[in-house]
């Protein structure tokens, strides 16, 4: 099943939180707006909240992504509209939603170079010269040439590290689109997925 997200955001002014953005066409209300829909890029919710679908984790890898904070719910302190217009729409509720909440500084302070454990795998032998395990996955790969999970015969096994960074892969695209809200110290997003 698919999943996709919302990110509705809140900007830190006169010792409050405010929706934001304010479209041009709500003549100056408060309203709510999602800020941002990415699609599924379910590596990244792994990072953010711990969201495990069955096929981001690639057979190398021996772990799951440290995420940036397990689901937190609702922050206690949301601005008025959003509180009325969440609780009114039943959000809190719903289960398996990994509703939270984080400051855009918090996502910028990540540890997005952080490495998975070496990665492992089996390809035919005349590439295996492409492969280092402390470098990352070889681009020079032919892209019609796999990596086993077995052995077969006439394969070597290879290994290579990789980044959070290089499994998320839109990271630096997200903190892009999150700076342009504002100071990411006073910028708060509120994040779950449906």
């Amino acid at each position: 099943m698919s999943r996709t997200s919302s990110l509705y955001a809140e900007v830190w002014r006169n010792n409050q939180w405010e929706p934001t953005p304010t479209p041009k066409w709500s003549k100056g209300k408060q309203i709510p707006v999602c800020y941002m829909r990415p699609g599924t890029p379910y590596e990244l919710y792994a990072a953010l909240v711990g969201y495990h679908h069955r096929a981001i984790y690639h057979f190398a890898h021996t772990e799951e992504i440290v995420p940036l904070s397990k689901p937190r719910g609702f922050p206690k302190d949301m601005n008025a509209v959003y509180k009325e217009y969440f609780e009114d729409d039943g959000w809190s509720s719903r289960p398996n939603s990994y509703l939270t909440w984080f400051m855009v500084q918090e996502v910028i302070d990540y540890d997005w170079d952080r490495k998975f454990p070496l990665c492992t795998g089996y390809v035919k032998s005349q590439y295996a010269y492409l492969f280092c395990s402390s470098a990352s996955f070889p681009d020079a790969l032919p892209d019609d040439e796999p990596v086993y999970f077995r052995k077969k015969e006439g394969d070597t096994e290879v290994s290579w590290v990789q980044s959070y960074r290089e499994f998320v892969g839109c990271v630096d695209w997200f903190i892009e689109e999150l700076l342009k809200l504002g100071n990411p110290e006073e910028v708060r997003i509120i994040f779950w997925l449906e």
